[in-house]
């Protein structure tokens, strides 16, 4: 079997040199909403956003940065053959804002719009993700007594 490779470097949600329906697989970890990591690179996009994490304004901020990501998801959706498989590695996050804990589902908000957009779910792989500090949840901040294991999801 031959196979040709092309890179291209452009934003993920205006992927206008791909064909609609011209990819079998995408394999992707984008970035997690509400990660401090993170925070610049979403309000950088958006005026917005960059003022709801500035007043600490979780929801807002949340809602905001997963708009940026559906502009992605649809973008997926039109580029994958009919059958393709989208697989897509999901971290939910954990926050403090005005003193205010927080867990982000970012898996639950990543699905619900790639389910209004046509994707269809199918069997979920979900494994804990290690870090190197056992107080830790993926870099972000201290766990609470309790708290859910990370998720990972492939969607299909």
């Amino acid at each position: 079997m031959k196979t040709t490779h092309t890179i291209l470097i452009q934003d993920a949600a205006r992927m206008d040199k791909i064909p609609s329906g011209s990819i079998d697989l995408i394999v992707t970890s984008p970035p997690y909403p509400m990660i401090e990591m993170w925070d610049g690179l979403f309000a950088g996009r958006n005026k917005a956003l960059a003022l709801a994490l500035r007043k600490k304004q979780g929801p807002e901020a949340f809602e905001f940065m997963h708009r940026m990501l559906d502009a992605v998801w649809d973008e997926a959706f039109r580029v994958l053959k009919k059958g393709g498989f989208a697989c897509i590695n999901i971290g939910d996050a954990v926050r403090t804002l005005q003193s205010d804990f927080a867990v982000y589902s970012n898996h639950t908000r990543i699905l619900r719009h790639l389910l209004q957009i046509g994707f269809t779910a199918l069997p979920m792989i979900i494994w804990r993700k290690q870090t190197n500090a056992p107080n830790k949840f993926m870099g972000s901040g201290m766990l609470p007594a309790g708290p859910m294991s990370p998720w990972s999801m492939n969607i299909y």
